[in-house]
Protein backbone atom coordinates (compact mmCIF):
# COMPACT_ATOMS: atom_id res chain seq x y z
CA UNK A 1 0.00 0.00 0.00
CA UNK A 2 1.04 3.55 -0.59
CA UNK A 3 0.27 6.44 1.69
CA UNK A 4 -0.96 9.60 0.07
CA UNK A 5 -0.48 12.57 2.34
CA UNK A 6 -2.12 15.80 1.28
CA UNK A 7 0.08 17.90 3.58
CA UNK A 8 2.77 17.09 6.10
CA UNK A 9 1.59 19.30 8.96
CA UNK A 10 -2.09 19.31 8.13
CA UNK A 11 -4.87 17.23 9.59
CA UNK A 12 -8.19 16.95 7.81
CA UNK A 13 -11.42 15.80 9.38
CA UNK A 14 -12.64 12.27 8.80
CA UNK A 15 -15.58 13.62 6.78
CA UNK A 16 -13.28 15.52 4.41
CA UNK A 17 -10.95 12.54 3.99
CA UNK A 18 -13.93 10.26 3.38
CA UNK A 19 -15.28 12.59 0.67
CA UNK A 20 -11.87 12.79 -0.97
CA UNK A 21 -11.50 9.01 -0.91
CA UNK A 22 -14.96 8.59 -2.46
CA UNK A 23 -13.99 11.05 -5.21
CA UNK A 24 -10.77 9.14 -5.94
CA UNK A 25 -12.76 5.92 -6.18
CA UNK A 26 -15.57 7.40 -8.26
CA UNK A 27 -13.67 9.64 -10.69
CA UNK A 28 -10.41 7.71 -11.08
CA UNK A 29 -11.46 4.14 -10.18
CA UNK A 30 -8.73 3.96 -7.53
CA UNK A 31 -9.03 1.40 -4.76
CA UNK A 32 -8.43 3.25 -1.49
CA UNK A 33 -8.92 2.87 2.21
CA UNK A 34 -8.67 5.08 5.27
CA UNK A 35 -6.20 4.33 8.05
CA UNK A 36 -5.25 6.34 11.10
CA UNK A 37 -1.70 7.36 11.91
CA UNK A 38 -0.22 7.39 15.42
CA UNK A 39 -1.84 10.74 16.12
CA UNK A 40 -5.23 9.25 15.20
CA UNK A 41 -5.47 11.41 12.09
CA UNK A 42 -7.09 9.84 9.01
CA UNK A 43 -4.88 9.04 6.03
CA UNK A 44 -5.80 7.78 2.59
CA UNK A 45 -3.97 4.72 1.36
CA UNK A 46 -4.09 3.81 -2.30
CA UNK A 47 -3.88 0.07 -2.75
CA UNK A 48 -1.01 -1.39 -4.77
CA UNK A 49 -3.39 -2.76 -7.39
CA UNK A 50 -4.39 0.83 -8.26
CA UNK A 51 -0.87 2.16 -8.71
CA UNK A 52 -0.86 1.63 -12.49
CA UNK A 53 -4.01 3.74 -12.76
CA UNK A 54 -2.48 6.43 -10.57
CA UNK A 55 0.74 6.45 -12.61
CA UNK A 56 -1.24 6.71 -15.86
CA UNK A 57 -2.70 10.05 -14.80
CA UNK A 58 -0.66 12.86 -16.29
CA UNK A 59 0.07 14.54 -12.98
CA UNK A 60 -2.47 17.31 -13.49
CA UNK A 61 -4.28 16.36 -10.32
CA UNK A 62 -1.39 14.98 -8.29
CA UNK A 63 1.65 17.15 -9.11
CA UNK A 64 2.63 17.68 -5.48
CA UNK A 65 2.81 13.95 -4.73
CA UNK A 66 4.55 12.60 -7.83
CA UNK A 67 7.80 12.29 -5.89
CA UNK A 68 6.09 9.68 -3.66
CA UNK A 69 5.44 7.58 -6.76
CA UNK A 70 9.05 7.79 -7.89
CA UNK A 71 8.14 9.89 -10.92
Amino acid sequence: MMEVVMGIDYAFSYEYVDKLMFTLQDKFNLKCSIYYNRDKKPRIYILKESMDILRSLDGTYFKKMLYKLGL
